[in-house]
């Protein structure tokens, strides 16, 4: 039964995974036409497409956040580790743990925040200048985002070091030197 249940909960998650990039994607490539258009008509043309910058900032922070939950998994944030060569294993993975925990409840906090602001523009019918968009949409995306993201810290919390970074990472004494 928890073979069972820990097969389909993985089976989601990464369908989810695969969803989510698909999108950022697609939103990445949408904002590269959407660009090419709009400098090509200002240009040539001399007809830019109207709210061009507003869609494009939309679309960025789509693709900016519909990342987030896969970046934390593959724990691929910037992180500086001057100190990880002389710290023992144990003390490494105590330390991940806490930090992924202060991030759960971190995240968690402003996905709540921006709930609450994504609930008081749809209240108020806030919308974006040019194009009449409205805000709420966005922001609801960007909390949704946001509370996958901290259910991935306190994944990540409970579990440790997922299985497959255990056996992939090297030691940071061995890495190739950053350019």
């Amino acid at each position: 039964m928890t073979h069972t249940a820990t097969r389909l909960w993985c089976g989601g998650a990464a369908a989810l995974k695969r969803l989510l990039n698909l999108l950022a994607a697609l939103m990445l490539l949408l904002m590269m036409l959407l660009t090419t258009v709009d400098v090509l008509g200002r240009y040539l043309f001399n007809r830019p497409v109207v709210g061009a910058s507003e869609l494009i900032e939309i679309m960025l922070a789509a693709a900016i956040f519909l990342v987030l939950p896969t970046i934390t998994w593959h724990r691929e944030h910037v992180a500086v580790d001057l100190a990880e060569p002389y710290l023992p294993r144990l003390v490494r993975r105590l330390r991940d743990r806490l930090c992924h925990l202060f991030m759960t409840a971190g995240v968690a906090w402003m996905a709540m925040t921006v709930w609450k602001l994504a609930e008081r523009a749809a209240r108020y019918n806030s919308v974006t200048e040019y194009l009449a968009i409205p805000s709420a949409w966005a922001m609801y995306l960007i909390a949704a985002s946001l509370w996958l993201t901290a259910l991935t810290f306190l994944v990540l919390t409970l579990l440790g070091e997922p299985a497959e970074q255990a056996l992939t990472q090297h030691e940071p004494a061995q890495e190739a030197p950053a350019l």
